[in-house]
């Protein structure tokens, strides 16, 4: 609201405005005095209209009831899959298939307590050696039925002379050129991968196989998962929230009825999950470090899952007065909310549950910090800094007086007390010759809402003394302090129905030659 304010002053004091320009001349020995009255400004808007979007990660929005509140909002960079494929591809880097048997089932090794029952292969190789050892010729078929693509198994077959009993046996291989098994399925819910081997004679009948058939898996990677993940934690991304709010905030106390956190988590996690907060705490104006508690940080929260490829699940968590120590956190002035929440898949241990996960699973979380224009606020003063350049602005001007006019809706006061200094940071004129109370609070009834239309005239001057000071001038300081009705001990409503009307005019005089 100060930037508001002063913006109409500004208007006042430093435009070229010319609408409505009365002139009146009179003679004044061999100068002539002119007297020029200026209507500058005649505004009627809302809090509302005023402040509209203030940026990307601040926005003013409207409850039903018309109350407005400050929404601070920010979304982590999303949480990807990418550690639990990466931890499965390490061990798929190289996965021998030792064949002794006509048919056996092999354990695919697995983390911790993974179950898996289903794997989708987005690449990777299939390398064989199948020799024939045998003094004869032989048909030889290597199926993995529990590997299908487009609805059949993984499957190589071939014809071997008969061995000669010297050198290397004739063997059947692709180590030059391996078979690539993109897009192949594995089924595990056998806990197992099915190797059958047959090594045949032309006439069909069963023999052994060599003592070196093998068969290598290597450079596996997975575009899906589906199984038991094991109870594990999963990290989240640190990240801040700038709150702007007490930016410039030098004194006074501020309260909220009603303040809260809104966590909203997007899980594309097919699995059970609780959020883990692993960092929440606020850092003040003064630089000091203050924890949230409450159960959201001992205990967390669970959050939903989507039960099919591809979805997402949402989960809205509020961390409000009843559950934490919110209402205490914003009595600090905090600028910044540091959180990081993370996440424990399968909390409940139970094996049973089937989750799944794909290469593109993420989930991400967004921190509202929400502050309804519900409460109370006493010599609460912020300071602002702003360059001016007023050398060029007056010419001959000798004296300006503004009149500000104000019809308040608003149940707040606001006062002003402005500075302009010099480079040096030297005081050169006062703008305001002392605190200047330029909106004043309408009154308001038991629920906190205006109940009448405060009007407030203001009025400041500047003399040729002054102004010669304020060429000088490159910045000016301004403090601004609000209070609410009956100065802070009533809590007020802040609605966009709640008009606020500016009227500002300005007369300056000039002596020409």
């Amino acid at each position: 609201m100060r930037e508001i304010i002063l913006l109409f002053l500004c208007c006042a004091l430093f435009s070229g405005c010319a609408d409505g320009l009365e002139v009146i001349l009179q003679p004044d020995g061999v100068r002539h005095r002119a007297e020029y009255a200026v209507p500058l400004v005649d505004s009627r808007t809302t809090l509302g209209d005023l402040v509209g979007q203030v940026d990307d990660r601040v926005r003013l929005t409207v409850d039903p009831d018309g109350l407005l509140r400050f929404i601070y909002s920010d979304t982590v960079p999303a949480v990807t899959s990418e550690s639990v494929f990466s931890e499965l591809e390490l061990l798929g880097r190289g996965i021998p298939l030792s064949i002794t048997q006509r048919r056996q089932a092999l354990a695919f090794p697995l983390p911790r307590e993974i179950a898996l029952d289903e794997l989708r292969v987005k690449g990777g190789q299939f390398t064989y050696s199948l020799p024939n050892i045998h003094d004869q010729p032989v048909r030889i078929e290597l199926r993995i039925p529990n590997a299908t693509r487009n609805g059949g198994p993984l499957r190589v077959t071939g014809l071997l002379p008969a061995y000669s009993g010297s050198g290397d046996p004739p063997t059947l291989s692709n180590t030059d050129d391996p078979l690539d098994i993109s897009g192949y399925a594995f089924d595990f819910s056998a806990d197992s991968l099915v190797i059958e081997y047959s090594v045949d004679d032309l006439g069909g009948n069963p023999l052994d196989p060599a003592k070196n058939t093998i068969a290598v898996l290597t450079n596996l990677e997975f575009s899906y998962l589906e199984g038991y993940f094991g109870r594990s934690p999963y990290p989240g991304i640190s990240d801040v929230l700038e709150i702007d709010f007490f930016e410039h905030y030098l004194s006074g106390e501020v309260a909220f009825v009603d303040p809260l956190i809104r966590i909203n988590v997007r899980n594309g996690f097919g699995i059970p999950s609780r959020a883990v907060v692993d960092e929440l705490y606020i850092i003040t104006a003064d630089g000091e470090r203050v924890e949230v508690t409450g159960e959201v940080v001992t205990d967390g929260f669970p959050f939903n899952y989507p039960r099919t490829e591809g979805g997402n699940a949402y989960t809205t968590y509020l961390v409000d007065k009843n559950n934490s120590n919110v209402l205490q956190l914003l009595g600090t002035k905090p600028v910044a909310l540091h959180y990081r929440i993370g996440a424990l898949l399968n909390p409940d241990a139970d094996p049973d549950v089937v989750g799944y996960l794909a290469d593109t699973s993420t989930y991400s979380a967004t921190l509202d910090v929400e502050l309804p224009l519900y409460g109370s606020a006493r010599d609460f003063q912020v300071r602002d800094t702003f360059p001016i350049n007023l050398g060029e602005s007056y010419g001959e001007v000798t004296e300006v007086s503004f009149r500000i006019t104000t019809d308040n809706e608003l149940p707040f006061d606001l006062s002003l007390t402005g500075i302009f200094v010099d480079s040096l940071g030297n005081a050169l004129a006062d703008l305001t010759d002392g605190e200047l109370l330029v909106v004043e609070a309408s009154a308001v009834d038991a629920g906190g809402n205006s109940t009448e239309v405060k009007q407030t005239t203001s009025d400041v001057t500047f003399t040729g003394a002054q102004l010669e000071q304020l060429r000088r001038a490159n910045r000016l300081l301004l403090n601004t302090t609000f209070a609410t009705t009956d100065n802070g001990t009533e809590n007020v409503r802040v609605t966009n129905e709640q008009e606020l009307r500016v009227r500002i005019g300005a007369r300056l005089t000039v002596n020409n030659q």
